[in-house]
């Protein structure tokens, strides 16, 4: 899987071959990143693909310098709250 950064549309898309998994979108306020949706294709729903979505976004954030994260989204928020590697991004 690739996770495909299209800041012009503030959005992380996840890419599985030439199949569309799903798509993290944000906005940007300052220096801080508001992680507003995970949102995953209703077909392929209940695999495992948005904790995979998430994982990856978050893991491209912490890789690619300091960036402090807000997360709008519950899914996003809960993932982070179950997943204490990713509480240095909290802004």
């Amino acid at each position: 899987m690739e996770l495909v950064h299209e800041e012009e549309d503030g959005r992380f898309v996840l890419i599985d071959g030439d199949t569309f998994v799903g798509e993290v979108t944000y906005e940007v306020d300052g220096d801080l990143m508001l992680l507003l949706s995970a949102e995953v294709p209703r077909d392929i729903r209940g695999q495992g693909y948005g904790k995979i979505l998430v994982r990856h976004t978050l893991e491209h954030l912490l890789s690619n310098g300091p960036q402090r994260v807000q997360p709008v989204c519950p899914f996003i928020a809960k993932f982070m709250m179950q997943n204490p590697e990713f509480q240095a991004l909290r802004g």
